[in-house]
């Protein structure tokens, strides 16, 4: 890559010491630059934060002059707790997915599908490499509550993965501005404020326009959303603070119900003062002792009336999540606590916006990641592979079980084939006949073996057949060898820990021991979700299943199982 392509963000080519240029104190002058401009850090956008600042704010971004509006939102993310919530299970929604690389289902003309699979297997491993790629997702969706998303291609400069993309680095927002809200990004490094349409190439100058040739577009993957989260939700922060404002004098002025205390008759002549000072003391809500006969009422209890700032604020808040969920205002009536109901409610309207949000992040990186990665290392041939992102497909083997059943029941037939694939089963007999695929009525009505009970077909000395058992769909017994069981269990196992034999094999053919270490390190921070994963994962028990099955029914009629 270029030195000018790096400019933005790669600190180790801005660094003279590290490019073998040393200087008095070892930093160029654009780093000391960038180091000592820490206004951002002492500028607090909340002040004087109004309805009519707000659409100045506004306005002004419209326009492509972003700063201000993405400081100001930086500041609100922390500060509204519902939209810090929203953020939250919006992100951990997206952690959840799953990611892989396919080839294209319809090969174009004059290719092959070996050269389809050769592409799967480089873009692969260019994902594999990259070290951020579940933070990148999480940037990338939260283009929908900003407006957009800048990230930067920062690539290997040596070793056996040399221009490989090593991390997709997040731009911060506030140091973009945009020549209008169509035109081009700038990248604004010390966020100036009011530079959009018309200012921006004379301001911040050609070279920081991202699509030049000092930062090609290829360096970056970039998404925009047409209608952000930030405009509902910056006017629903304020109306929240003056509610809350209010609601806070209210409590203060009505929290405690005011006190008269009605003193008694015949007060000692000279007591006047001392009775006057024990009487105003309870009033104010002080522990004392009143006199004999004295009394206190409290006239404002029963006209304090209803707090109506609760309500506003909640509505502001309906607001946000109503366009934070895609218009699934359903599950904000519903409360969250712990068991079945309310709570899976709100997971299941978080699942399916992170599906939506997994197709836009799969378009993004296809465009800006996969197309160029495989025009440079294929570039006589098109896209034959492509990333995508996607739920966890979990198969509900007790409805599958049931489904065929039913099927079977109306007069159809179920391919055994692709029954054990779905299942995870190993149904007796399942080889295909010289007639085609078997079904799973053809295994029922061929097997001859008999079901453990039977009193019309069990021998006389009820002994159990050599060899481990195992049950097809219509439950008879039939034999099978312990290493046709070892091969089902291995296999199994083999695909259980895919995910993590796959990480340790891309990291094997790492030749640089520093990338190695950074990956190893990686392997390891993720690794309580990917054992979280192995363990939702029943297969192995459903492979197991039949071996215990047939031991238990084996013991209970006396016999040890071969």
């Amino acid at each position: 890559m270029s030195k000018a392509v790096t400019k933005v963000k790669n600190r180790k080519a801005a660094d003279p010491m590290q490019a073998g240029q040393p200087s008095g104190n070892g930093k160029s002058a654009a780093v000391q630059v960038r180091k000592s401009n820490l206004w951002r850090d002492n500028y607090n956008p909340l002040r004087q934060l109004t309805i009519a600042r707000v659409m100045a704010i506004l306005e002004q971004a419209e326009r492509g002059a972003f700063p201000e509006l993405q400081l100001t939102m930086r500041k609100v993310e922390k500060r509204f707790p519902i939209y810090k919530a929203l953020r939250q299970r919006r992100l951990s929604a997206i952690q959840k997915l799953d990611w892989d690389v396919k080839m294209m289902e319809e090969i174009p003309a004059g290719f092959t599908p070996e050269q389809a699979e050769v592409q799967q297997k480089f873009l692969k491993n260019r994902y594999n490499l990259i070290t951020n790629l579940r933070e990148a997702f999480g940037q990338i969706a939260l283009a929908e509550f900003r407006g957009y998303t800048v990230l930067q291609k920062h690539r290997y400069t040596e070793g056996q993965n040399d221009g490989a993309v090593e991390k997709l680095y997040w731009l911060e927002p506030w140091c973009f501005s945009r020549d209008g809200f169509y035109g081009d990004f700038y990248y604004n490094e010390t966020s100036q404020f009011s530079v959009g349409l018309g200012s921006c190439k004379s301001v911040l100058g050609e070279s920081n326009r991202i699509g030049s040739e000092t930062l090609p577009r290829s360096e970056f993957v970039i998404r925009e959303v047409e209608s952000p989260l930030y405009e509902i939700a910056i006017i629903a922060f304020i109306n929240w603070l003056m509610g809350r404002k209010d609601q806070a004098a209210f409590v203060e002025i009505f929290g405690l119900p005011n006190a008269v205390v009605i003193m008694p008759p015949n007060i000692p002549g000279g007591k006047e003062a001392e009775y006057q000072a024990a009487a105003e003391q309870v009033a104010d809500g002080v522990s004392g002792a009143l006199p004999n006969g004295s009394d206190v009422k409290f006239p404002g209890a029963s006209q304090r009336g209803e707090d109506p700032f609760e309500k506003f604020c909640s509505a502001q808040e309906k607001d946000v999540v109503l366009a934070g969920t895609g218009g699934l205002l359903t599950m904000l009536s519903m409360p969250q606590g712990i068991g079945a109901g309310s709570t899976d409610a709100h997971a299941d309207a978080f699942d399916e916006i992170a599906q939506a949000d997994a197709l836009k992040i799969s378009e993004i990186l296809q465009r800006d990641f996969d197309a160029v990665e495989l025009a440079a290392e294929f570039p006589d041939q098109p896209c034959l592979a492509y990333f995508e992102l996607s739920p966890k497909d979990k198969t509900d083997v007790a409805a599958v079980v049931n489904d065929v059943q039913k099927l079977k029941s109306a007069g159809y037939t179920v391919d055994c084939c692709w029954l054990e694939e779905k299942t995870g089963y190993k149904l007796a007999g399942a080889a295909e006949s010289d007639e085609g695929d078997e079904t799973v009525e053809d295994k029922a009505a061929e097997d001859d073996a008999t079901v453990p009970g039977d009193k019309d077909n069990d021998s006389d000395d009820d002994t159990t057949p050599e060899g481990d058992t195992d049950k097809d769909f219509a439950g008879k017994v039939t034999n099978r060898s312990a290493s046709e069981d070892a091969s089902a269990i291995a296999a199994t196992v083999q695909d259980t820990l895919a995910p993590i034999l796959k990480r340790l094999d891309a990291i094997a053919r790492v030749e640089d021991p520093g990338i190695q270490q950074h990956m190893l390190e990686k392997l390891l921070a993720d690794f309580p979700q990917i054992a979280e994963a192995i363990s939702a994962d029943q297969s192995l028990a459903k492979v197991i299943a039949p071996q215990l099955e047939a031991g238990l029914l084996a013991g209970l009629k006396g016999n040890t199982p071969a």
